[in-house]
């Protein structure tokens, strides 16, 4: 059973980079949500099954377990965000964030549509990727990471400085997404915001040469 949460698991994070970096798709950041809070979940719950955690949901009896079920008989297990809550779970505070920001975004977009939104998360999409890989190596080992099996990383458009600080602000961003961004982060400790565990943000900053200074005196 275990194994088999790992595989699902896997190829759930596999499919969402994919599907993200496909550019026949219009719905990338929606997909990519969804398939990455499954791989997470199946994942922890490999974890729970390794360490004899049980992860249904149920009420203690006077001398037994009383588990909840679903109306067709099949026990529920946890959702990412109860295994987050656990005090076994073993990622870091800052991977948990990152993890309860899309479990959040997801509820903003499940049941509406949404536009623009790809390039806004990309930082914490890409942060996302990279924390289950290590997370993966690291609970279960290298064999089952999941950089090897991709050609490419997350294909995300380079974005300046300028175009980082004005994203959310937009035109056409959904004023739901935008408020919901503003009273996450808003709450987060400062440590947990400027993490690349959180939001991977690379900045490349132009530097200047002595060739480029030497070119702009000889165009005086």
């Amino acid at each position: 059973m275990k194994e088999e949460l790992l595989k699902k698991s896997r190829e759930a994070a596999l499919a969402a980079v994919q599907i993200f970096n496909n550019p026949n798709v219009t719905f990338k950041s929606e997909t990519y949500v969804v398939l990455m809070i499954i791989a997470w979940t199946y994942l922890l719950h490999a974890y729970c099954r390794g360490k004899k955690v049980d992860y249904r949901y149920f009420t203690q009896g006077e001398k037994r377990k009383h588990y909840d079920r679903t109306k067709n008989g099949a026990f529920k297990h946890w959702e990412l965000e109860r295994c987050l809550n656990d005090k076994q779970c073993p990622l870091e505070r800052e991977v948990g964030q990152n993890l309860r920001f899309l479990i959040g975004l997801r509820h903003e977009i499940e049941h509406q549509m949404t536009t623009r939104i790809d390039d806004l998360f990309s930082a914490r999409f890409q942060a996302c990727c990279i924390n289950y890989h290590d997370a993966v190596v690291s609970l279960f080992g290298e064999e089952y990471g999941i950089a090897k099996h991709l050609a490419v990383s997350l294909q995300f458009s380079s974005l300046s400085q300028e175009q980082v600080d004005t994203l959310e602000q937009q035109a056409g961003l959904p004023r739901h997404i935008k408020q919901y961004i503003e009273g996450f982060d808003g709450a987060l400790a400062p440590d947990e915001f400027a993490s690349t565990k959180f939001a991977y943000r690379v900045i490349f900053v132009p530097k200047t040469t002595k060739c480029d200074q030497l070119l702009r005196e000889f165009r005086r």
